[in-house]
C-alpha cells in the first residue's frame, strides 16, 4: 500500500478530497483499506476514514501488484474478472490516470531479456 500511495497522481484527481478503498479478497486480517487524498496529500488508513468512498477496488493483492508492476492492466483485469471497480465514472474510466504504475513497469522482465 505504501508504493500505492506514492503512485497516486492527486492532480489528476477531481475535486478537493477523493477516498479510494480497497478490499483484499485473498487475505483475512487487515483485508480493507482506504487511500484518502486531500489536495496534494495522501494518506493511507487502516481503519474506515469516515467519508465517503470515490471508488471501491476489490482484488487479490496478487492481481493488484501484477497491475502495479505492468504484469497485467486494470482493463484486462476488470475483464478476467480479477478487479471490480465501482464509484464515480469520472475516476474509473480512467484509473491509470491518477494511480500510476511502478517505475520499473516498463522495464522487460527477466524471462523478457
Amino acid at each position: 500500500m505504501l508504493y500505492l500511495q506514492r503512485s497516486v497522481v492527486p492532480e489528476n484527481l477531481i475535486g478537493h478530497q477523493t477516498v479510494v478503498r480497497f478490499t483484499f479478497t485473498d487475505i483475512a486480517d487487515m483485508s480493507d483499506w482506504w487511500l484518502l487524498v486531500v489536495d496534494e496529500d495522501v494518506e493511507i488508513c487502516v481503519s474506515d476514514p469516515g467519508k465517503d468512498v470515490d471508488v471501491y477496488l476489490t482484488t487479490s493483492v496478487r492481481t493488484m501488484a501484477g497491475i502495479w508492476m505492468g504484469d497485467t492492466t486494470y482493463r484486462k483485469a476488470i475483464a478476467s474478472g480479477d478487479l471490480k471497480v465501482d464509484g464515480l465514472r469520472a475516476l474509473t474510466r480512467n484509473i491509470p490516470a491518477w494511480l500510476g504504475n511502478s517505475i520499473f513497469a516498463d522495464i522487460p522482465s527477466a524471462s523478457e531479456i
